[in-house]
């Protein structure tokens, strides 16, 4: 018999197994993949359910997860554009939703992972400017002014020159 995963329970169910496996170190791209399907179909058809803000959250970590669990190129850049996209539609639709700061985080971790990093100091830009004080928000504005995106290339690279010829 198909588990009905129309049913907030059962895809609460599939959320908890896939997250266990995955805190195991054993990650289910097809557990995982079931959700995210199921997830999002679900929030179109229920969109003003409370539980729809976390089942995207969930859906877009699922999603980056499969994305980089796979090795062909494409495949990976396929799946880190969907997970963009879901995280992209949850910040859209539910903009109160309280792990909106880690939407964003892993917007740009998923650029960054990619080596696309234009967007992904965009992402990151966008969490501080919206959350300054949360935590997440704080220590991303670290990470930037120690990642160089503080400054710009030219800046990277006279200092470089400068350690260079101090030798």
């Amino acid at each position: 018999m198909a588990i009905d995963y129309s049913k907030p329970e059962n895809l609460i169910a599939l959320y908890k197994e896939s997250d266990s496996l995955l805190h195991q170190g054993k990650i289910d791209t097809s557990k995982m993949r079931l959700y995210v399907e199921n997830a999002t179909d679900y929030a179109l058809k229920s969109p003003s359910d409370t539980l729809c803000p976390a089942f995207l959250y969930f859906a877009g970590v699922f999603q980056m997860q499969v994305a980089f669990s796979n090795q062909a190129e494409e495949a990976r850049q396929q799946g880190a554009s969907e997970a963009v996209a879901i995280f992209n539609s949850l910040i859209a639709q539910y903009p109160d939703y309280q792990n909106l700061p880690n939407a964003y985080y892993y917007k740009g971790q998923i650029y960054e992972n990619l080596g696309n990093t234009s967007d992904a100091e965009k992402e990151y830009r966008e969490l501080v400017r919206r959350y300054p004080q949360s935590d997440i928000g704080k220590s991303t504005a670290e990470y930037l002014k120690a990642g160089g995106f503080e400054k710009s290339a030219d800046e990277i690279w006279e200092e470089i020159q400068k350690k260079n010829s101090a030798r």
